[in-house]
């Protein structure tokens, strides 16, 4: 597992400690209204810490959440679901493959979608005490989650990190496999009411790609989006098109060009309508020393890079996205969070919202001493909006961003 957390460290943002360098000050934007949103009591099982990824639902009574048990380190992980009854959050009982009698073993979900009330999916990644990465796909049929098994890879350190579901037998994951060479490259599977099946993908080098989601307006007008690495220059947007037979590499802009620490990274997408789609993540600028939020939007011909709001972004400050959802095309949410460069590092919930003609920053509740929001989804139809993630009494970690001991987050919106 080291040689992939290595890979994936570079994706991850940097300790706030590296930041502190003191560049020259700009403005921070000003919130741009009071809060809609309210937190939702969220059962946290285990004392070593809970945190959730991702969050769907089928109606106002009927909601998912997936994420992890564990402290801050993912060795010992175990899958953590809960469900929303539309009266309060319940911890449900998953499995977790992944075992190991001396304790280094690990079971996370990373992503869930759902056909109906007894067709939900769920994915992430397992490993056991040869603490490599494997795929993990988890079903629920109305009673019980179980694990479903997923095609056998030929080398160690893959994972899915990103599912849609459109029928009973149509669903697809996307991560990242291991290749021969031990690059990282595109993984998508498929689920055909009976079997997960490997499906060709493109990858934009022979270095590094990984895929971290995926979501399509139709089974044959789906996107998928991620980052691909290569040595000594910037970590560049990767994004995948698939028209119901094949998919394909779309370009994409970088808006970081220099710096070989620098990032581009996209980590989430939505899609409306063959002409609409928005992806969202992060830049972060190693020239500059900061990190801020990237949105990108698909206007039926090219992406292209639109005005996204930070809260501080200033030298030693730290912006990202994690998720969004759509209601409506003058109706968006976005999710992450962030540091200013003067809290020594403690992260706080970060909520934008489209209104059709600009994204503003929405305030948002926060809990503890820091928090992080992972994923968001948004019921199309009604007004209810679920965004998950975590808080912790102690903040975060200045060594490796995580909050420590984290306890699972639920925000709640009844005015989408």
């Amino acid at each position: 597992m080291k040689t992939i957390l290595r890979w994936k460290a570079r994706l991850r943002w940097r300790p706030l400690s590296f930041f502190l360098l003191g560049c020259a000050m700009l403005a921070p934007v000003a919130l741009a209204q009071d809060s809609i949103f309210n937190i939702q009591t969220s059962p946290s099982p285990s004392r070593a810490g809970n945190t959730l990824n991702a969050v769907t639902a089928i109606s106002a009574e009927d909601a998912w959440a997936v994420g992890y048990k564990n402290s801050n380190n993912l060795n010992e992980a175990r899958t953590l679901i809960l469900h929303w009854d539309g009266a309060a959050w319940n911890a449900i009982s998953s499995p977790n493959p992944g075992r190991c009698k001396q304790g280094n073993y690990g079971n996370v979900l990373n992503a869930v979608s759902a056909i109906s009330a007894t067709d939900v999916w769920a994915v992430g990644f397992t490993f056991g005490c040869d603490a490599q990465l494997q795929p993990l796909a988890m079903h629920w049929n109305g009673q019980n989650w179980k694990v479903v098994m997923t095609p056998v890879l030929p080398f160690d350190n893959n994972a899915l990190n990103g599912v849609q579901a459109w029928a009973p037998d149509n669903v697809y994951a996307v991560g990242y496999q291991t290749a021969s060479n031990g690059a990282t490259q595109t993984l998508v599977e498929h689920w055909d009411g009976t079997n997960w099946t490997i499906v060709d993908s493109p990858n934009k080098n022979n270095t590094g790609n990984i895929l971290f989601a995926t979501s399509g307006s139709s089974p044959s007008d789906m996107w998928a989006v991620g980052a691909a690495t290569a040595p000594n220059v910037p970590i560049k947007t990767l994004i995948l098109h698939f028209d119901g037979v094949t998919w394909k590499l779309v370009k994409s802009p970088n808006p970081i060009g220099s710096g070989d620490l620098s990032q581009n990274v996209l980590v989430a997408v939505q899609a409306l309508s063959s002409k609409n789609a928005i992806a969202v993540g992060f830049i972060l600028d190693s020239n500059n020393q900061r990190e801020l939020t990237m949105i990108q939007h698909w206007n039926g011909t090219k992406w292209k890079v639109v005005s996204s709001p930070n809260v501080d972004e200033r030298g030693g400050s730290f912006n990202t996205l994690k998720g969004v959802t759509v209601l409506s095309s003058t109706n968006l949410y976005a999710v992450g969070f962030f540091a200013n460069a003067g809290t020594a590092g403690q992260q706080e919930t970060l909520v934008e919202h489209f209104d059709g003609s600009a994204w503003t920053i929405v305030d948002s509740p926060t809990k503890g001493l820091a928090q992080q929001l992972n994923g968001v989804f948004g019921l199309a139809g009604t007004s209810e909006v679920w965004s998950v993630g975590a808080w912790a009494r102690n903040g975060t970690d200045p060594e490796d961003g995580f909050l420590i001991i984290p306890r699972s987050l639920v925000l709640f919106s009844p005015i989408g």
